[in-house]
C-alpha cells in the first residue's frame, strides 16, 4: 500500500532556513517501501507492473556490492518469484555485505566480474558474450537507469497533487546514473527549477547523461534544470568528516535518517546553495529522499567517527 503524498512531504524547520527566508520540505520516498526503496520503486515501476499483469521475464543486471538497484530488483524477484541475477563488481574471495547476503536470501543468484571487464558492462563485445551466456535474460542497466526508469520516475510527481508542493520554486535530488534525475526534469512543472547533485565525480559527463536518457524515453529537454558540480565530494560513497557532522546534525534537528552516499550529499549542496545565494530569499525548495537507508550498515562506524572528528560549524 502506497501512502498519499500528504503522508510523505515532511516540512523542515531549522535556524539556517529561517535565517535565509527559505521554506524547505522533504519527499520522504524511503517511506515508500522498506525493500523497494525510495526511488527504486519509480525505477522499477514498469517492470513491477509487467510482473502485476502476469509476465515473468529473467531479469539480469549489474552492481557494486553495496547496490541499492540490486538490493530493490532482488527482492522484487523475490515478491514475484522471477529470477533474478546480479553481475557485481568485485571478486568472489570476498566476504559478502549484508546488502549482498539480503539479495541472496532473497534469491537473486550473484556472479562476480572483475573490475576491468565491469568497466566494459556497456561496450557491444561484452554485450554479445553476456547473451550468449544468458540468453533470453533480459538485461537492465547499472542502477535501472533506462527510458522505463525515466518514465516512471517521471510519476512521482503525481504524490505531489494536492500536497502545497505541487509546484515548488526548487526540486533537489541526488544523482548516481541519472534515470531519477531525467525523470523528474521529464515530469516537471514548468515554473520549478531542478537542481540534480551527482554523488560521482562526472563532470560534463554528467549532463550528457540526463540528456541522453530524456532522447531514449522521447521527452523534449523542458530545460530549467541544472547539476551542482560540487556536490560529489571527492567521489562515490567518500564520506569526509563534514559530512558526516551534517548527518548528524541534520538528523538530530529534523529527525529524519539520511543515507551517506546519496541524500546527505544533497542536503550539504543544497544547503551550500542557499548560502551562497543561489537559491534567493523567499524560495520553497522541496529535497527528494531517495532511500537507501539500508546501505548506512557498511557505514557506521565512519559515520560515527567522522562526526566526532569534525570541529566547526555546518550548514543545517
Amino acid at each position: 500500500m502506497i501512502p498519499d503524498g500528504a503522508q510523505l512531504v515532511m516540512p523542515i524547520k531549522s535556524r539556517f532556513y529561517e535565517a535565509n527566508d527559505i521554506q524547505v520540505a522533504m519527499l520522504r520516498l524511503d517511506l515508500l517501501h522498506p525493500q523497494i526503496s525510495g526511488n527504486k520503486w519509480f525505477k522499477l515501476l514498469r517492470l513491477i507492473q509487467r510482473l502485476e499483469a502476469g509476465e515473468r521475464p529473467r531479469v539480469l543486471s549489474f552492481g557494486g556490492d553495496w547496490s541499492n538497484h540490486l538490493h530493490a530488483l532482488a527482492y522484487v524477484g523475490k515478491r514475484y518469484g522471477i529470477e533474478t541475477l546480479a553481475l557485481v563488481r568485485g571478486h568472489a574471495s570476498q566476504v559478502p555485505t549484508a546488502m549482498l547476503e539480503d539479495a541472496r536470501r532473497w534469491g537473486m543468484s550473484l556472479v562476480y566480474i572483475d573490475r576491468d571487464r565491469y568497466r566494459d558492462r556497456n561496450q557491444p563485445e561484452f554485450r554479445q558474450t553476456l547473451g550468449n551466456a544468458y540468453p533470453g535474460w533480459e538485461v537492465l542497466p547499472e542502477g535501472g537507469s533506462s527510458a522505463d526508469a525515466v518514465r516512471g520516475c517521471r510519476t512521482l510527481w503525481q504524490l505531489l497533487e494536492g500536497t502545497g508542493w505541487s509546484k515548488p520554486d526548487f526540486f533537489a535530488c541526488a544523482m548516481g546514473t541519472g534515470g531519477t534525475v531525467a525523470g523528474v526534469i521529464a515530469g516537471k512543472p514548468e515554473q520549478t527549477q531542478v537542481i540534480g547533485v551527482p554523488v560521482l565525480n562526472l563532470g560534463g559527463e554528467a549532463e550528457a547523461m540526463v540528456g541522453e536518457l530524456l532522447r531514449q524515453a522521447e521527452v523534449v529537454d523542458p530545460k530549467g534544470w541544472l547539476l551542482d558540480p560540487d556536490g560529489a565530494w571527492g567521489g562515490y560513497a567518500r564520506l569526509p568528516d563534514e559530512l558526516s557532522a551534517t548527518l548528524r546534525s541534520f538528523e538530530f534537528l529534523s529527525g529524519v535518517p539520511l543515507d551517506p552516499v546519496y541524500t546527505v550529499k544533497l542536503v550539504a549542496a543544497v544547503n551550500r546553495r542557499i548560502a551562497r545565494g543561489h537559491i534567493v530569499s523567499g524560495s520553497r525548495v522541496l529535497l527528494m529522499h531517495s532511500g537507501g537507508l539500508q546501505g548506512r550498515r557498511g557505514m557506521l562506524s565512519r559515520i560515527e567517527n567522522g562526526s566526532t572528528a569534525f570541529v566547526g560549524p555546518v550548514l543545517v
